[in-house]
């Protein structure tokens, strides 16, 4: 499937790069599209959470699903998840 990502995506992954603990790359956000550890449902029934554990952390992407593409809306690091001990 195609991805497509949004000018909220681009602004968020320019701040969170540069401030990350851990590398962030275009490569590990389409790995966690393409190939996710696990998914949850998002509020809005359109939308799902990605989500990719990298070194004890949960990398999530925001996205919407389209017929033949996925629209990436936003990345961060789900503090929740990891808390809750999904990310080990």
């Amino acid at each position: 499937m195609k991805i497509e990502y949004s000018s909220h995506f681009w602004e968020q992954f320019n701040v969170r790069k540069e401030t990350s603990p851990i590398e962030l790359t275009i490569e590990i956000i389409e790995d966690t599209i393409k190939n996710p550890d696990f998914v949850i449902k998002d509020r809005k029934p359109y939308r799902e959470g990605r989500i990719k554990k990298i070194q004890g952390r949960c990398l999530k992407v925001i996205v919407e699903k389209e017929l033949d593409k996925f629209k990436v809306i936003t990345i961060f690091w789900d503090r929740t998840l990891r808390r809750k001990g999904l990310c080990k």
